[in-house]
């Protein structure tokens, strides 16, 4: 067990190394999870905790029952797969702080995808929301998110001039730039 998984509740544990397994390949894309049975005798605890964790998942799109069938991890629906594949959903709170922004450039989004490169140092970053010309971005752990407001990183690409020739990540941000054009429909 990591440190940052030390301070979170067993659901909150379990779905985090779930997690990890799903993003590292141990549990490939297709791949039939655990039973809850099993999951709870493995951890210790009631099916329900599991339960609760295998909630979590199914709300961030990792994985998806079958009825009888059991918990199978999606494909992740990750645009890009250099891309961080690590999600986050938003409390009320922050939803809530974040829709009165001024001027918001883009609806607000309550389940947040990791704009990084994948893999990449230091905390999980989305954008949550655009408004005034600052992007108020999520950065996020296993233990905690925050919403900071960050400049755009001011990387241009030079080959044909299009809007999309801009970074669209924040400011000093690890890793490579990322365009426009890099998204794939």
């Amino acid at each position: 067990m990591s440190p940052d998984t030390m301070t979170l509740s067993p659901y909150q544990q379990i779905a985090a190394e779930l997690r990890h397994r799903i993003f590292t390949g141990s549990l490939a894309v297709g791949a039939k999870l655990p039973s809850e049975h099993t999951l709870a005798g493995e951890h210790r605890v009631a099916r329900t905790t599991v339960q609760s964790a295998l909630r979590v998942l199914r709300t961030e799109g990792l994985i998806s029952s079958r009825k009888g069938a059991g918990n199978f991890v999606t494909s992740l629906a990750v645009i890009d797969a250099h891309r961080c594949p690590a999600r986050v959903e938003l409390d009320h709170q922050q939803v809530g702080w974040l829709s009165r922004l001024p001027r918001p450039a883009h609806g607000l989004d309550r389940v947040l995808h990791c704009e990084l490169e994948h893999p990449h140092p230091g905390s999980h970053a989305g954008l949550g929301q655009h408004a005034a010309g600052i992007g108020w971005w999520v950065q996020w752990t296993l233990c905690a998110s925050e919403i900071n407001a960050i400049a755009n990183c001011a990387a241009v690409r030079t080959a044909e001039q299009q809007d999309d020739n801009h970074c669209l990540l924040f400011r000093d941000h690890p890793g490579r730039h990322l365009f426009g054009s890099d998204y794939k429909a």
